[in-house]
C-alpha cells in the first residue's frame, strides 16, 4: 500500500452551531454526548461532526463517534455521503469505515473527494471500486499517485493495470518516481515504449550502465520443471493477456487473475530466513508449489510480483533469466538489506545483479553488503578492492586465507593486513 497523508477536517467546515461544542476546549462530556449522535442534525451534518470527533484526543469520544457512524442505517448513510462536500470528512470515512460494503464506491464517485483520498483507496481497496477509479482518467492525469496506488495494490487486476499504464504513457503522465517504472512499462507495453521514456530521463545515481551480460542458465530446482524460453501461448479466463515483445504482441498464458492475487496474499510476510544460503537450491517440498505458480506467470505478472511480492517470491524471481524480471526485484520498494546481502553473496546470480548492488551507494553503506561483495568473484574488481579497505581485520584475515575468493582479493587482503600491522608498530 502506498502512503498518502490524510486530508484534515478543519473545525470551520462543521456547522457553526456545534463548533464550540465539539472543539478541543469543550468539556469531554459534551463532546461525548454529541459523539453518541443524540443531538438532532441533518444526516450529512451529523456525519461530518462524527467524522471530526473520530479524531478526538479522548479515546472514549473517538470510539463513540466510530460506533455511531457504524450504526447509521445504510439508506441514511449512502444519501449523506452523496451530499458531503468536505474532502476531509470523505477521507476520514474512507480510512476508518472503508470496509462497509458500497461505501468506497460512493466516496470515489463524490466529486468533492480529494485526489489524495482516491489514491489511498486505489492502494488499499479491493473489488469493483478499483475499476471505477481506473475509469477516471482526469483524476489520474491530475494526481499520478492514483496510478501508483492501483499498480501496487495486488487486488487490482492485471488487465486494469495494463489499460491504466498504457493511458498514462500515451498522455505523458510522469510516473518516473515509481520504483521500477521503466520495467513496468516494458513488461506491459514493450521495449520501445520504455526506451522512449528512458531517453527523457537522466541516468539515476549509482546505477551501473555497462552493457548487460548474457543471462546465465536458470538455477534448477530438483523435481520441478523449469520454464523454457518464451512463455507458453494461452488465454486467461477467456481473455488473452498480451505483452509487446520486439514490436509484436504475443499471447501469454499467465496465472489467472484470482490466482495471481492469491499468490501475493498467501506469501505476504513469508520472508527468507536470516541464515539462508543464497546459492542453495530451494527445498522441493517447500518451494515446488510456489515455483510452479511463479513459472506460469506472464512477464508482466513476474515484474509486478517482483515489485510487490514477498521476500520468498523475490528469492525465486531474482533467479529468472530475463533481465526485465531480475532487475525489477532490485527496484522493489520492499527489498531489504538482508535480501541484498544474500544476493551480493550469491555466485549463481547474473553478474549484472552483483554489479548493480556494488554501484548502489545506499546498499553499500551496509557493512554486511560490502563484505559479501568482496568475496564474490562477480563483483567489479575496483569496487571489491575499495570495499576491502573498509572491512575489519577479522574479515580481511579470513579473505586472505580463503581459496574461494579471487586471487587478487586474497593477495590484497594479505597486503592490507601487513600495512595495518606496520601502522600499529609505528
Amino acid at each position: 500500500m502506498i502512503r498518502v497523508d490524510p486530508v484534515p477536517i478543519p473545525i470551520e467546515s462543521l456547522p457553526e452551531a456545534v463548533r464550540q461544542a465539539v472543539g478541543p476546549d469543550a468539556p469531554p462530556e459534551r463532546r461525548l454526548t454529541i459523539a453518541r449522535a443524540v443531538v438532532p442534525m441533518e444526516p450529512a451534518e451529523l456525519l461530518s461532526v462524527l467524522a471530526f470527533l473520530e479524531g478526538d484526543r479522548n479515546e472514549s469520544v473517538a470510539q463513540a463517534a466510530r460506533d455511531s457512524i457504524d450504526n447509521i442505517p445504510w439508506n441514511v448513510m449512502s444519501q449523506a455521503v452523496r451530499n458531503l462536500v468536505h474532502p476531509g470528512v470523505l477521507d476520514r470515512l474512507a480510512r476508518t469505515h472503508g470496509g462497509r460494503q458500497g461505501l468506497m464506491e460512493l466516496i470515489v464517485a463524490n466529486r468533492h473527494t480529494a485526489d489524495e483520498t482516491v489514491a489511498y483507496v486505489a492502494g488499499s481497496a479491493r473489488g469493483p471500486v478499483l475499476d471505477q477509479i481506473a475509469a477516471n482518467q482526469a483524476r489520474m492525469d491530475r494526481f499520478p499517485r492514483i496510478v501508483e496506488g492501483l499498480y501496487y495494490n495486488s487486488e487490482t487486476r492485471m488487465g486494469t493495470v495494463s489499460i491504466v499504464l498504457e493511458n498514462a504513457v500515451r498522455v505523458g503522465i510522469d510516473l518516473s518516481h515509481i520504483p521500477g517504472y521503466l520495467e513496468i512499462v516494458e513488461s506491459i507495453l514493450g521495449k520501445e515504449a520504455a526506451r522512449k521514456l528512458k531517453a527523457k530521463e537522466a541516468f539515476l545515481p549509482g546505477e551501473a550502465h555497462e552493457p548487460a551480460p548474457e543471462a546465465p542458465a536458470p538455477v534448477p530446482i530438483p523435481g520441478v520443471e523449469m520454464p523454457a524460453g518464451a512463455p507458453p501461448v494461452g488465454v486467461d479466463e477467456g481473455r488473452p493477456i498480451t505483452t509487446v515483445v520486439a514490436g509484436e504482441e504475443i499471447l501469454e498464458e499467465g496465472l489467472e487473475e484470482d490466482a495471481f492475487a492469491g499468490l501475493i496474499a498467501e506469501t505476504e510476510g513469508r520472508e527468507i530466513p536470516e541464515d539462508a544460503d543464497p546459492d542453495a537450491e530451494p527445498e522441493v517440498d517447500k518451494a515446488a508449489a510456489l515455483w510452479k505458480k511463479v513459472a506460469r506467470m506472464s512477464v508482466a505478472q513476474k515484474v509486478r510480483a517482483a515489485l510487490l511480492g514477498s521476500g520468498e517470491v523475490r528469492a525465486l524471481l531474482i533467479r529468472d533469466t530475463r533481465r526485465l524480471v531480475f532487475m525489477s526485484v532490485l527496484k522493489s520498494p520492499r527489498l531489504n538489506e538482508k535480501e541484498v546481502t544474500l544476493y551480493a553473496r550469491s555466485r549463481n546470480l547474473n553478474e549484472e545483479i552483483i554489479r548493480t548492488i556494488a554501484f548502489n551507494r545506499d546498499w553499500t553503506k551496509s557493512y554486511a553488503v560490502r563484505a559479501a561483495l568482496v568475496g564474490n568473484p562477480k563483483c567489479p574488481p575496483n569496487q571489491a578492492a575499495t570495499f576491502l579497505r573498509t572491512l575489519m581485520n577479522r574479515d580481511v584475515k579470513h579473505l586472505s586465507q580463503s581459496k574461494d575468493v579471487p586471487g587478487f582479493i586474497a593477495r590484497a587482503a594479505k597486503t592490507l593486513l601487513q600495512l595495518r600491522e606496520e601502522g600499529k608498530a609505528h
